[in-house]
């Protein structure tokens, strides 16, 4: 597309108090011409005098994702073109799942998904315009979105934002809400929600997101203080990382979906040489799990061992049990003898997971750990 039709279509599903897109070529189209650039743009403010002074000061940035399904056009095209592509709710799946969880991906593609929601997430979907008009009073302009979108550099990276909002300071953005039962307890975006909204910024071409959730009460209802926003930085390598993995599973599929990875060679000779033993050790610590249940029922029947352990040994060898005591608080008993003082710590434990939560978004810390676990070859 040319700059002017890509910023056309994203404008004619934005509102009409767009009067001006900065194309992907530095200038500025004018919504009161029909989208004409102006012949003479100012490089820090571009727009023609005639605009300026009618007060039009909203030049935004215009997205260069294709839209591949209109808002509007029936279910069964969008979940057809949706198959063909990688999509936000999916690419976390894919990026962290190897070829079983390809599979599985790839047969609900070809075969449609049989999810035709619950009440639960039938009432999450009924609070999404709700949310999205809430939304507006975080970034000043949201439009719901039910178009599907391709992105400029991938036709098959698709997703459809839930809205695509305009942030003076940011340009473009997407946004996803969610709406929770009651008991949801995660106070920041799960894994697999960032995935999708860092896929979404990557499909539409975006800056950053905004993503909002809600936790309905007991009663089904909506949180009288409203929703919680979480602004979600554009992070570039977590999207070349989704990008690298989506691109590998439609190379997969498009290679008839073969039942074991091109690895490098370094990584086959590792994996040669650890599959077995790795094999043979699970083998071994089940039939230990079994036998070390029957050993400690034989050792507790000896005397004081529930207290103070046990000691033996046999012509094969010895075995030791060790008890291990901890202190904790008798929370019912506290209650019951002193109950302002108890009532008194509750509402500091409370007071204090508030804060603990509120710093914890302000000043994250993050750790990482690796973990090895071994997979079947899934043979079809």
């Amino acid at each position: 597309m040319t700059a002017t039709l890509q910023a056309t279509a994203f404008v004619n599903i934005m509102t009409s108090r767009i009067s001006h897109v900065l194309a992907d070529d530095g200038r500025t189209l004018c919504g009161k011409s029909g989208w004409k650039r102006h012949a003479s743009a100012s490089p820090i403010f571009p727009m023609c005098e005639r605009c300026t002074a009618a007060g039009a000061a909203d030049v935004v940035p215009a997205s260069t994702a294709r839209i591949v399904v209109p808002e509007g056009a029936p279910r069964e095209t969008w979940l057809a073109e949706r198959g063909e592509g990688v999509t936000a709710s999916e690419v976390w799946e894919i990026a962290r799942g190897g070829v079983k969880t390809w599979r599985r991906i790839l047969e609900a593609k070809m075969n449609g998904s049989r999810f035709n929601g619950t009440a639960a997430t039938r009432a999450g979907s009924s609070r999404e315009a709700a949310l999205l008009d809430e939304a507006a009073d975080e970034v000043g302009m949201v439009h719901p979105n039910g178009a599907l979108w391709a992105a400029a550099d991938n036709d098959l990276h698709r997703a459809t934002p839930d809205g695509i909002g305009i942030r003076s300071e940011a340009g473009l953005i997407v946004v996803e809400v969610k709406s929770h039962e009651y008991g949801w307890k995660l106070d920041t975006i799960p894994a697999d929600h960032l995935a999708q909204v860092q896929w979404q910024i990557h499909v539409l071409g975006a800056t950053a997101g905004l993503y909002g959730f809600e936790v309905r009460d007991e009663d089904d209802q909506p949180p009288a203080d409203g929703a919680t926003w979480i602004p979600v930085p554009r992070d570039d390598e977590m999207i070349a990382w989704l990008t690298y993995r989506a691109d590998q599973f439609i190379a997969w599929r498009e290679a008839g979906c073969p039942e074991v990875d091109d690895l490098p060679d370094e990584v086959a000779a590792a994996l040669a040489a650890w599959a077995p033993t790795k094999t043979a050790l699970d083998a071994a610590a089940a039939a230990e799990k079994v036998t070390n249940g029957a050993m400690k029922k034989a050792a507790a029947a000896l005397p004081f061992a529930d207290r103070f352990g046990a000691v033996g040994m046999g012509e094969v060898g010895g075995f030791q049990i060790t008890v291990s005591e901890s202190v904790s608080i008798d929370d019912a008993a506290w209650r019951a003898a002193e109950p302002e003082a108890h009532a008194r710590a509750e509402e500091l434990r409370v007071e204090l997971a508030f804060l603990e939560a509120a710093a914890k978004r302000k000043y994250p810390q993050i750790t990482r750990r690796q973990s090895l676990r071994f997979q079947e070859v899934e043979s079809v």
